[in-house]
């Protein structure tokens, strides 16, 4: 349920029909979603109509970058499926706007994007993160309009660093956030399970945590699909058992009274005092462990310990054998032994 300071667009049941209920300045106003009546049999017809409704009433008043940004965050907010990361959205855009706020999508080119490319560059910024940022502003003004006519250039990806953290690194971590009570839980659940952040935030005691069975369901994705149940480690029960003992919420991983939508910022802050961190061309100090790092961990622990790919596959939830493959194949002790070993001559004398 909303609380009474919510003034988000939202359903509610008045005088029998499901209406939008939604602020016009101080004013409060209804609207029917099609004069359905307020039973759960028009409920999933009513949650179409309003995230039309939503849609429409989020419009954008002009034609600028800026306001379609502002209609998209607000879109979005209203949504019965919130934006992922919106953290990182509204970050990107503090370094977007000063470019592109007063431009209309038409008037973005490929010398539009170079310049911003140079300008973040001269900042000090990566390529990776200019991408990520313009791809933010292309994601708002495709929402728009599907055929929007802004012309696009990226600065070109950069390799990927193959991160995980062997086991001196992990203990280095959660020595750092042993003063961070629910970064240190979900530092242990994010190894011990392998599973996505958008996971373990929603894990909640009595749906998920059974500890009779010594098992954890990682729920459902957005979709509906189910996502894997994964064997406790014997360090990961007495880890919980022990923050059972201090829940005050029905979640496992909990900060202030409240489920913990993010870790980002405590975790790169146990991450630097753990020397988990690099220099770039720049000098800018760049922690490189993130939620992903972890789960990737998980796989790497995994695959050096002999585990077969196809239990790796269940456990982390791959969609397809291959992807498991791909990644972690080369990890796996006995990885590519016989075709070395078809390949050795032994001895062999070396002649002057």
């Amino acid at each position: 349920m909303s609380g009474r300071g919510d003034r988000s667009p939202r359903i509610v049941s008045y005088r029998g029909k499901w209406c939008v209920q939604f602020w016009d300045g101080p004013e409060r106003r209804r609207v029917s979603l099609g004069n359905l009546d307020a039973t759960a049999a028009h409920l999933e017809e009513a949650k179409r109509a309003f995230r039309d409704f939503a849609k429409q009433l989020a419009a954008p008043v002009g034609n600028t970058c800026q306001d379609i940004y502002d209609a998209y965050i607000k879109d979005k907010a209203a949504s019965e499926k919130p934006l992922v990361a919106e953290q990182r959205v509204k970050d990107a855009w503090k370094a977007l706007k000063w470019h592109f706020a007063p431009l209309m999508p038409e008037q973005i080119s490929r010398d539009t994007c170079r310049e911003y490319i140079r300008a973040r560059r001269a900042e000090g910024r990566q390529d990776g993160t200019i991408r990520k940022e313009l791809a933010v502003l292309r994601a708002c003004l495709n929402w728009n309009d599907p055929k929007c006519p802004a012309v696009w250039e990226f600065p070109s990806s950069p390799p990927a660093k193959d991160r995980w953290l062997t086991r001196d690194q992990f203990q280095a971590l959660l020595d750092a956030a042993k003063d961070t009570h629910h970064l240190t839980v979900f530092l242990h659940v994010a190894l011990a399970t392998g599973a996505r952040k958008e996971a373990i935030f929603q894990l909640q005691w009595d749906t998920h945590i059974q500890f009779e069975r010594g098992q954890i369901f990682l729920g459902f994705k957005r979709g509906g699909k189910k996502r894997a149940t994964v064997p406790m480690t014997d360090t990961l029960r007495a880890v919980l058992q022990d923050a059972k003992k201090l829940a005050t919420t029905d979640y496992v991983v909990e900060f202030a009274k409240g489920p913990v939508k993010a870790v980002r910022t405590s975790l790169e802050k146990a991450a630097e005092r753990a020397g988990l961190y690099e220099d770039d061309a720049q000098g800018n100090r760049k922690v490189w462990v993130s939620p992903h790092v972890l789960r990737h961990t998980a796989g790497v622990w995994m695959a050096e310990a002999g585990v077969p790919l196809e239990q790796i596959c269940d456990f982390l939830g791959h969609s397809d054998i291959s992807v498991t493959k791909r990644v972690y194949a080369r990890y796996q002790p006995e990885h590519m032994r016989q075709a070395r070993a078809a390949l050795d001559v032994g001895a062999i004398k070396v002649v002057d």
